[in-house]
């Protein structure tokens, strides 16, 4: 079985992908309609990295089916997006180095986000398909 390829992301929208903005996630339910989730998000290398409590339903989602959505709207120009159709890969946190990561990035207490719960799982995204507009 063939690797598939990952797609890139153009330089004309990665503006979008390295400010710390709240995008929107999607998984697929099980009755195979889209649950979407605002969350934050790290950029790390090809892939976008999205950390979880490990009880939410998106988390349920991606470990019956693991593909997902990561949607950004630029702040200043709603007609500008960047649409990240990815396949992800489920990896546990259990020291929450992710969360400690995203937290840095988005200037928010850690420790006020490590509190929530005992186990964290990151969503690694490898996209597959990047659709820009604007």
């Amino acid at each position: 079985m063939s690797t598939p390829e990952t797609a890139e992301f153009p330089a004309s929208h990665r503006d979008l992908l390295d400010s710390p903005l709240t995008a929107v996630f999607v998984t697929i339910g099980a009755d195979g309609r889209p649950q979407a989730t605002a969350v934050w998000y790290l950029p790390d290398g090809p892939t976008v990295k999205v950390s979880m409590i490990s009880t939410r339903r998106k988390l349920v989602n991606l470990r019956r089916n693991p593909v997902a959505t990561l949607f950004l709207v630029d702040p200043a120009n709603s007609g500008r997006t960047l649409e990240i159709r990815a396949d992800v890969e489920l990896v546990p946190d259990p020291d929450k180095t992710v969360l400690h990561r995203i937290t840095d990035r988005y200037s928010v207490d850690f420790a006020r986000f490590s509190v929530l719960d005992s186990e964290r799982t990151t969503a690694v995204l490898h996209p597959r398909r990047v659709v820009v507009l604007g």
